[in-house]
């Protein structure tokens, strides 16, 4: 019997693309650099969490003290325009609707830093509609470890075999296998359908609307 259910956030609940596009091409220009990559390029880099996307769009040019600094330009810009046009994918809210009526307790795990998911999550979504929000902090592990999924998994009470997680991307079914949880793959994010494939996720859905039928 599933009785939670855990999200990736970015491609798979919401899409960011635009906005997180924007934030990196902010901190280029402040290092003099190009703003040059276009969407599917961004569709590219993330997933790894926010320091992999800067050293991606900096194609890995920046030391590690750049790379720190950088970061926090970024997260300072994005968390300006952090909704100025993401959306939550059509089809979702209805069907996480339908699982908390069902009982089924509802966490996002992500690499996005955590202030950012919890802002985005409680503008989006409402305060306090998902029981726990675990995001990207300092000195925790991020996917595909899957520190974070098993403490969600965790102080929900439920063992790994009550859950499942849905993600848009490899790292995300690396991380659910890695916490020995079922993997759901969501072909609509920002991974193709090979990667995700190549990945051998325990399914792979193409709409909202076959969330809930998993249930």
């Amino acid at each position: 019997m599933i009785r939670c259910a855990l999200f990736d956030l970015d491609g798979t609940l919401v899409d960011t693309l635009v906005d997180l596009g924007r934030a990196c091409d902010y901190v280029l220009e402040r290092y003099g650099r190009k703003a040059r990559w276009s969407e599917s390029d961004y569709r590219r880099f993330v997933g790894n969490g926010a320091r992999k996307l800067i050293d991606r769009a900096f194609e890995h040019t920046l030391n590690e003290e750049e790379l720190d600094e950088a970061l926090v330009i970024f997260k300072e810009k994005y968390n300006e325009i952090l909704i100025d046009n993401a959306a939550i994918y059509d089809g979702v809210k209805e069907q996480l609707d339908l699982l908390r009526q069902k009982g089924i307790k509802l966490g996002i795990v992500t690499n996005k830093p955590h202030h950012s998911a919890v802002l985005m999550a409680e503008a989006l979504f409402g305060k306090g509609y998902f029981d726990c929000i675990y995001g990207a902090r300092k000195d925790v592990p991020i996917k595909p470890d899957p520190y974070q999924l098993k403490l969600a998994i965790d102080g929900f009470g439920c063992k790994p075999s009550e859950a499942i997680y849905f993600g848009d991307s490899d790292i995300d079914v690396f991380t659910a296998r890695n916490a020995g949880v079922e993997a759901i793959a969501c072909s609509w994010g920002y991974r193709s359908f090979e990667c995700l494939m190549a990945a051998s996720p325990s399914a792979i859905i193409d709409e909202p609307k076959y969330i809930f039928k998993l249930f």
